[in-house]
């Protein structure tokens, strides 16, 4: 039987009942739905359905995560993604640092996202190349969270297996080229002080996406973990407001076209 691995308590995935349109909200690297759990609630609490599944070998253990690769996180996203199609006309793609990249991946392939919210996406972590490079263990210390606001705490490992981290980094060379790819509605967030992600990355997405309409937004309270930290009901707010913008503008399009 294949080995299965305790959940830990708080990092389960989410789900929470709504509306018409739907939100899918992928957790970044190591982290767990419950980095992303407050703005979760708070699109629920604006008609949204959300969300948020646990991808393979998070809110595990560390030696769980080493099971894993990229592929099976992929996996995990598209599956869900194809879930909420199956019921929902209407399906945003949203992630935070890997989880963006994932979002990246699944709108490029799927090709018919209402829209896509990336919050500190990653597909260019230089300083992460080097520093797994330069060592020879098969697990790496991992510090605490990039999170400005010292009282947060996020759900995730002490330890980072070293294949894992290669995964990533494939996973962020594949998704690059496909960036000009995309071309549904886009909103781009990034921390203006980010010591994981370089905030170069968010830019690069946002000149590089083919969409006709999208928005960036700089996060000027918060590092990497921007949905645990000091901005995160700003951000809220304004995925809150672009999404419901984006669903106006496509109905009043629908009802143009039926005329």
């Amino acid at each position: 039987m294949p080995q299965v691995s305790r959940v830990l308590p708080g990092a389960e995935s989410l789900y929470f009942p709504g509306g018409e349109t739907a939100v899918l909200v992928c957790h970044g690297f190591l982290g767990t739905p419950q980095s992303v759990q407050y703005v979760c609630r708070q699109l629920a609490q604006n008609g949204f359905t959300v969300y948020a599944p646990r991808l393979q070998g998070h809110g595990t253990s560390y030696k769980d995560l080493a099971r894993f690769t990229h592929q099976d996180w992929i996996t995990d996203i598209h599956t869900a993604y194809q879930s909420l199609r199956a019921k929902h006309s209407r399906v945003f793609i949203a992630g935070q640092s890997m989880g963006g990249t994932l979002a990246l991946h699944t709108a490029a392939f799927f090709q018919n996202a209402a829209g896509i919210a990336l919050i500190n996406p990653a597909i260019d972590v230089p300083e992460m190349k080097r520093a797994v490079m330069r060592t020879s263990d098969t697990f790496i210390k991992e510090g605490r969270p990039d999170i400005r606001t010292p009282q947060e705490e996020e759900i995730t490992y002490s330890h980072v297996p070293t294949a894992s981290v290669y995964s990533l980094l494939e996973l962020t060379a594949a998704v690059r080229p496909q960036v000009p790819s995309i071309s549904c509605p886009a909103f781009v967030a990034a921390s203006r002080v980010d010591h994981v992600v370089p905030p170069a990355n968010a830019v690069a997405i946002h000149e590089n996406l083919s969409s006709s309409s999208k928005s960036f937004e700089w996060l000027e309270h918060s590092y990497h973990v921007a949905t645990l930290d000091a901005d995160r009901d700003f951000l809220a707010g304004r995925l809150s407001s672009w999404m419901s913008s984006v669903v106006a503008a496509d109905s009043i399009s629908s009802h143009n076209y039926i005329m």
